[in-house]
């Protein structure tokens, strides 16, 4: 005898939230496109408007959506950044159809402490550049990168165009540095007050900590870098390829 199985009913808020995430995937919404008025997506999913409200509201703080006085609410993509890839930030930029843009945050020249001499295999003392920038898409404010380079082998890097451009496109073409392969480190960690400043956040809330070493093609390290991200905006994925072995399933 099969037991009866009870009907699964999801909660009023739940079940907006789910007619909202299928309007966005059946529209193929990007950045900025709005949603129809409050009243049409009652009529349309049969919810009253303080359930439409507070679902909207929670996925404002999620980073969903977000509120445009006078326009009312818009779509907020999350970046997706495919763990596989190493490009530049105007490169994700373009694959997503959104406008990247760059805020210089600090430029110094800075010596090789025990750490740095350590992975760039230098000595102490050794110059490095330090390159601060904010980075955003659309205007909203993403992610902090703070990047390291070898001043030996980017003079007069200082000159160069760090806000419009790309800093790997600069390095190829100006200092003929290929980058081959990298390798990054993932975990999470909290703001604080200055990050949340700028990254248009409250200081305490979690944020990705990304540690990234991008080498050129003689093996060389060529930029070491540390990142903090929203994880509000940005997501991670990654392709998996069975690689056979062991016991199956």
């Amino acid at each position: 005898m099969v037991d009866k199985v009870r009907r699964y009913t999801p909660r009023p808020r739940q079940a907006a939230q789910e007619a909202i995430e299928a309007y966005i995937l059946k529209n193929q919404m990007k950045a900025n496109d709005k949603f129809p008025p409050e009243r049409t997506m009652c009529q349309m999913w049969g919810l009253n408007r303080s359930t439409l409200r507070s679902t909207l509201a929670r996925m404002a703080r999620d980073g969903r959506v977000h509120a445009v006085q006078g326009s009312g609410t818009c779509f907020t993509p999350r970046v997706d950044r495919v763990l596989q890839d190493l490009k530049s930030f105007t490169q994700y930029a373009a694959d997503l159809g959104m406008k990247p843009e760059t805020r210089l945050l600090g430029l110094s020249m800075v010596e090789c402490d025990k750490q740095l001499a350590r992975r760039f295999q230098r000595v102490l003392g050794d110059k490095l550049y330090r390159v601060i920038r904010l980075r955003m898409l659309d205007g909203m404010p993403l992610m902090i990168e703070t990047a390291y380079i070898p001043a030996a082998l980017t003079p007069g890097l200082e000159e160069r165009d760090l806000v419009g451009g790309s800093l790997f496109a600069i390095m190829e073409e100006n200092y003929h540095l290929i980058m081959h392969h990298g390798y990054e480190r993932i975990s999470i960690t909290t703001t604080t007050p200055e990050e949340a400043n700028y990254l248009g956040t409250e200081a305490g809330v979690p944020a990705f900590w990304i540690v990234s070493e991008v080498y050129g093609d003689d093996g060389a390290l060529i930029e070491y870098c540390r990142t903090i991200g929203r994880c509000d905006r940005m997501q991670m994925s990654s392709t998996l390829y069975w690689i056979g072995g062991g016991d199956e399933g």
